[in-house]
This record gives C-alpha cells, structure tokens and sequence, in this order.
C-alpha cells in the first residue's frame, strides 16, 4: 500500500493553487481549499465575505477542527491524498498542524509553493473564473493585496518542499512538475 499524501499548495492569490489541487483532486485526491473554509464561515455568519481577513483566526480554528474529524475518520484501507490550499501568510501554524496531521496518519507531508511575477499575478487575476469565485478579479484588488501582504510572506522552508515559478509556465507543465515531485513519495511501504 502507498502511503498517505498530505499536500499543501500555497502562494499568492491567482498563482494557479486551485486549478492544480482540482487537477490533482482529479487523479483520486481530496480537495480542501481554502476558501470552502471561508465560504462555509461567511455563509454560516453574517460576516460579508470582503471583511474575512479580519476573522482568519476564526476560520483557522474550524479548519482545525475539520483537522481533527479527518484524522478520526481517514480511510484506513486505502491510500488517501489530501490536498489543502492557502496563500499562507506569515505566523499561519496550518503547516505545522497539516505536518502532525500527515504523520498521524502515517503519511507524507508535501509542501508546495506557486509563486509568479506581479504582472503575472495582475494578468491571471482577471480571469471571469475567479470572479465567479469571489476570488481577487482585478488587477488593482490585486496590486492592493500584494502592497498589504508582499511582507506576510512566509520564507516557510521543508524538506519535502518544492516552489515553482509558474510566470511562464502552462497548467500542464505545473502540474507536470508537480506530479514528478509527489511521485518521489509514492513509495511502497511493507
């Protein structure tokens, strides 16, 4: 049997976390992206979803707490794959919590980081997708967020980490190296 994969896709909004976790979701993985959090949090408040970032602490709790369900009650009698996604800002714990989580569940945890130029990212962000996600969609929201936040950035370092610019690259080409890299994981235990 393989073992478990918990991966962690992070970077600044429109880098392509998303698409690639929806990609690998596609080859038997389990999405968890990090605004299902959010969107279950601003639907169950009246909290309008513009004014999250003041209730992140909140939305990490129930994150955690969504943690410890899966951790519970994981499929123990196959390999599972979760796939988390974050911008993950500076002071954020979710890779230390989704490190115990992958080693309670004796599996593998898989940093991976998108970054991309801010042209890149104030191009990418006017895609009608993720308007209809409620997602940054305009470049001004987008140069905003990257003069408030450029500063957040973690210099988060893993031995299982691996970053890619994706600037220049396709979603194949992405996900290509990104599957490259998971497969150094796809050991056969005993």
């Amino acid at each position: 049997m393989q073992k478990n994969q918990v991966i962690l896709i992070y970077g600044m909004p429109a880098t392509g976390k998303y698409a690639m976790a929806k990609r690998l979701q596609a080859q038997d993985g389990i999405l968890l992206d990090n605004h299902y959090f959010h969107d279950m949090f601003a639907h169950s408040t009246e909290v309008p979803k513009e004014e999250l970032p003041q209730y992140w602490s909140a939305v990490g709790k129930l994150k955690q707490q969504f943690i410890d369900i899966l951790r519970q009650f994981y499929p123990k009698s196959k390999q599972v794959r979760y796939i988390f996604t974050s911008v993950l800002l500076k002071g954020e714990s979710l890779p230390d919590r989704l490190e115990k989580f992958a080693a309670d569940i004796q599996g593998d945890f898989i940093p991976i980081e998108l970054v991309a130029r801010p042209d890149v990212l104030k191009n990418r962000c006017q895609n009608p997708v993720r308007r209809a996600r409620k997602k940054i969609s305009s470049a001004d929201s987008m140069t905003n967020f990257l003069k408030e936040h450029q500063k957040d950035l973690p210099d988060y370092t893993h031995p299982n980490k691996l970053c890619i610019d994706v600037s220049s690259l396709t979603e194949d080409e992405t996900l290509a190296q990104i599957q490259k890299h998971l497969d150094k994981f796809n050991n056969i235990q005993d």
